[in-house]
């Protein structure tokens, strides 16, 4: 898996040890670097170590730096020495770039070796200068990371007030940003850690329970199997022997399989201890050299100061106090190179038990001494009460925050019920509306259907009276007209017959411009266009070519008039209806098949 597509938030656990009440802890570092999950396998894979290394010789940028932090993840469980200079190179090529992101994280990586290395006071600045990178990028989730892991290494400093207070502003800052829940798992771990040191049992199993809830819903092995350790460790604490050892043998085959070295040390070293109270000193003796020998191969000091601590402690309840004080002042000189004061407390007091032990009581006074004052100064009833206040102080706020939002839950339910009504008001407010509006459309049509229906009813009768007027019309004018050819006819006769044929022609003349007179045919266009409105002008229209004389005959076959009536009319006779019919085709450009009757019709 490649290191760039990991998750940022990624627990790591080593062993360090809390001599107080002999309780050893197994803490989560949490190192939040750029991914790196299941590359640490901790077994060594020299394949996987040349592959990459042939990788970053050919690689630049940014990517060259994940390589090397890969395979400095690689080493770093295995064999911490033996990682530096790939994480010394990660430190180089980011400073190289001038890339922010990756110094504020190389630079994290090099606070998590001397974690891992036992070099506490050096990482303490380092984180310093991690959280205030992290701050100036705006990256909060990676200052809550680098806040746990400056807390875990105030707390092998046996610094406890300082660690809790860490850990508790680094949970408030999560819990504000809706960080991840493996994250906010973290810091329940460790603040069950430092309320397991100060023998806080039952709030330490809280905040472990709370965490494995998490861990178990994520399906993290690896963070179970600490947690699990972390409890067996707390009922070490609260002398339930039995329990305890059987929960880390439980783990023991686990870290075994992962070659997780230095935790698989821890337990060795821890249920060497819990023989050793149940008196099976030489069966705790192998453990306890056990332990020891994986812890100086892989190079965990504080972890090789515990075993030697703790043989000496043995070795004192065998009554070889001189093989004791040897293993003590190994023990103590590791305490005080590492500078984790609260091992010095347990070593103190089996160096006085030393010198008590071979009758040098002096010696054993000074001691002991020394041991009560760094007792009373880490562990005294000021700081733990301080502690307790921290405790105390979170959960109020915490109870605070929750009732707040339980009254911005009820305030907002309410609105939301407010709401609810209102748009149920509205909503009944509007079909009411919008039934009143629909029965006003309902009626408002129902009134212009009527207006309509009476409107047509005048209409249809209007065009039926101008109908039967333009027809009146047309008859009324053809009667006229026959009249007229008629008595025409009579007078000619009359001409013919002989006497004052003068006068007879001036009557003739009358009639014929009787016949002829244009204003009876626009009275008669006028009659037409009222009840075919448009006609006219639509012929035009469409056969320019059409004459005045063409527009009557069309308008008289409109009405659907016989030739006869028509011939009247046009005072002409039927034969020349014929033949006005077949010149008006021409016109129109009919074809023989075509219905001169049909076309005016649809005109």
């Amino acid at each position: 898996m490649n290191i760039s597509t990991m998750s940022n938030n990624v627990p790591f656990s080593r062993t360090i040890s809390d001599v107080h009440a002999k309780v050893d802890k197994m803490l989560p570092l949490l190192i939040f670097v750029f991914g790196l999950s299941s590359l640490i396998g901790h077994a060594q894979d020299q394949k996987k170590v040349d592959s990459l290394l042939q990788a970053a010789s050919k690689q630049t940028d940014t990517t060259q730096i994940i390589t090397y932090a890969t395979l400095w993840a690689e080493h770093l469980f295995v064999d911490p020495l033996a990682s530096k200079p790939y994480l010394d190179s990660t430190l180089v090529l980011a400073k190289r770039l001038g890339n922010k992101e990756f110094i504020a994280r190389t630079t994290n990586y090099l606070g998590v070796y001397h974690n891992m290395t036992s070099q506490y006071e050096k990482s303490i600045p380092i984180y310093d200068e991690v959280i205030e990178m992290y701050k100036e990028l705006g990256d909060m989730t990676q200052v809550c990371a680098a806040m746990n892991n400056k807390a875990n290494s105030l707390r092998s400093l046996g610094r406890y007030n300082e660690c809790l207070e860490t850990h508790m502003e680094s949970l408030k800052l999560k819990e504000e940003i809706g960080d991840t829940e493996e994250s906010i798992a973290a810091s329940y771990w460790n603040i069950g850690n430092i309320q397991g040191d100060i023998e806080n049992y039952e709030i330490s199993n809280q905040y472990y329970n709370k965490a494995k809830t998490i861990y178990e819903k994520l399906d993290s092995r690896d963070d179970l199997a600490s947690i699990k350790v972390n409890m067996a460790l707390n009922l070490k604490g609260q002398k339930e022997y039995e329990e305890s050892k059987a929960l880390l043998l439980e783990v023991e085959p686990y870290y075994f399989e992962k070659s997780y070295n230095n935790d698989l040390a821890g337990i060795y070293d821890n249920v060497g201890w819990i023989l050793a109270q149940q008196d099976s000193l030489d069966l705790a003796e192998d453990y306890y050299n056990k332990s020891l020998e994986i812890s100086k191969r892989y190079g965990e000091t504080s972890l090789i100061g515990l075993n030697l601590r703790h043989l000496g402690e043995l070795y004192n309840k065998k009554g070889e106090h001189r093989k004791a004080l040897r293993f003590m002042k190994d023990a103590l000189q590791i305490s005080e190179d590492t500078g984790t004061r609260k091992k010095m407390i347990g070593d103190l007091l089996e160096m006085s038990k030393a010198y008590a032990g071979l009758g040098r009581y002096k010696k054993a006074y000074e001691f002991h001494t020394d041991y009560h004052e760094l007792h009373d100064e880490i562990l005294g009833e000021e700081n733990i009460k301080k502690m307790n206040e921290l405790e105390v102080q979170y959960q109020t706020e915490k109870k605070e925050k929750e009732l707040i939002i339980k009254q911005n839950e009820i305030k907002l339910l309410e609105e939301r019920k407010q709401r609810a009504e209102n748009q149920k008001l509205f909503l009944i407010i509007s079909l009411i509306g919008a039934l009143a509006l629909a029965a006003a459309i309902v009626y408002a049509l129902r009134q212009k259907m009527k207006r309509n229906k009476i409107e047509r009813e005048k209409l249809d009768k209007d065009l039926e009276f101008k109908e039967k007027q333009l027809t009146t019309h047309a008859l009324h004018l053809a009667h006229k007209n026959e009249v007229l050819q008629d008595l025409k006819s009579q007078i000619k006769e009359l001409k013919a017959e002989g006497a004052n044929s003068r006068r007879y022609q001036e009557v003739i003349n009358t009639i014929n411009l009787d016949i002829n007179n244009d204003g009876t045919w626009d009275q008669f266009r006028n009659y037409f266009e009222d009840v075919h409105k448009g006609f006219n002008s639509k012929v035009m229209g469409n056969y320019p070519n059409v004459s005045n004389n063409d527009l009557r005959l069309m308008s008289l076959l409109k009405m659907n008039l016989s030739s006869k009536e028509i011939a009247n009319i046009l005072n002409i006779s039927v034969e020349g209806v014929k033949k006005a019919r077949y010149r008006l085709r021409k016109k129109l450009d009919l074809s023989t098949e075509d219905s001169l009757q049909e076309l005016i019709l649809t005109l």
